[in-house]
């Protein structure tokens, strides 16, 4: 389904100044009926995944991301990036343009260095996790071959109860989970 045209205005109203029967007095809708239409557009899947999908888009735009954070340390490292400093000199003051300095250039490729390592850190872990993942899957497969079971309880008590019922004779167990 299509927002219709006023529908639109609401929801563009509505990302502007937050207020849902403010959005729809702006939009066009009178204002004996604008605090019940703002509920129900706003109630209204397709106008509230157009609203979603504008503000994620203005908050993209708005926040810096990875990429462009690591391009701007990536400039800075090279010394790419100049800025205007004022500088005192004997008849005043005057507007130097330079580059980022030895420091400056270190840190930044210390941010880059962190980054790249963190970013292989999270890969290993991600493979260690899978690794542990596949390896519980095979016990598992080998232990239903096997024929037997295991069983995990969160308390004594609980643990207590089953073995109780397994000296009697009776190997039923009570499937509810409970955990303390």
């Amino acid at each position: 389904m299509k927002l219709t045209e006023k529908q639109k205005r609401f929801a563009d109203e509505y990302i502007k100044c937050g207020n849902a029967t403010e959005a729809a007095r702006l939009a066009g809708y009178s204002s004996k009926t604008a605090n019940r239409i703002a509920t129900e557009n706003l109630s209204k899947p397709v106008i509230k995944g157009y609203i979603d999908k504008v503000l994620s888009e203005l908050e993209e735009k708005r926040v810096m991301g990875y990429t462009e954070a690591m391009q701007l340390f990536t400039e800075i490292a090279r010394g790419e990036m100049e800025e205007e400093v004022i500088v005192s000199n004997g008849d005043g003051f005057s507007v130097v343009t330079k580059s980022a300095d030895i420091n400056q250039r270190v840190s930044a490729l210390k941010e880059i260095v962190k980054r790249h390592v963190a970013g292989g850190r999270d890969k290993l872990q991600e493979e260690l996790i899978q690794a542990q993942i596949d390896k519980l899957k095979a016990d598992t497969k080998q232990e239903s071959n096997q024929g037997t079971t295991t069983i995990i309880m969160s308390n004594v008590d609980e643990m207590q109860a089953y073995l109780d019922r397994k000296a009697g004779g009776t190997d039923e167990r009570d499937d509810t989970q409970t955990t303390n």
